[in-house]
C-alpha cells in the first residue's frame, strides 16, 4: 500500500469518525433536552396540582378556625402562616431549590454518560 494510499483511507477513516461524532452529538442533545423538558413540565404540573390542593386545604382549614376564633380572624391568621411559609422558602430557597435543580442539570448533562456505559 503506498504512502498516499494511507494518507487517503486515513482522512476518510478521519471524516467519517467526525461525522458519526456529529450525529451522536445531535442525539445526545436531543435525549437531554427531552429529558429537561419533560422533567420541567412534570414539574409544573405537579406544582400547580399541589397549589391548588393547598389552597383548597387553607380555605377548609380557615372556614374550621373560623368557628373558634371568627371569619375575618381566620383568614387572616391562615394569610399570616402562608406569608410565614414564603418567608421560609426564600430564605432556605438556595438549599431547598436552586442546589437540587442545579444537581439535576448537571447530573443530566455531565453525568448521564457514565450510565449509559455501564449498560452496554
Amino acid at each position: 500500500m503506498s504512502y498516499s494510499n494511507s494518507i487517503q483511507s486515513l482522512w476518510t477513516e478521519a471524516k467519517n469518525y467526525l461525522e458519526l461524532q456529529k450525529e451522536y452529538l445531535k442525539l445526545d442533545s436531543a435525549e437531554k433536552l427531552s429529558r429537561l423538558l419533560s422533567a420541567i413540565v412534570t414539574v409544573a404540573v405537579c406544582l400547580t396540582l399541589g397549589l391548588v390542593a393547598l389552597f383548597f386545604f387553607v380555605i377548609a382549614l380557615a372556614f374550621w378556625l373560623a368557628k373558634l376564633v371568627g371569619a375575618a380572624w381566620s383568614f387572616t391568621i391562615m394569610g399570616g402562616v402562608m406569608v410565614l411559609f414564603i418567608i421560609i422558602v426564600f430564605v432556605v430557597r438556595k438549599r431547598w431549590i436552586v442546589q437540587p435543580i442545579a444537581r439535576f442539570v448537571a447530573g443530566l448533562l455531565v453525568g448521564e454518560d457514565d450510565e449509559m456505559e455501564d449498560e452496554i
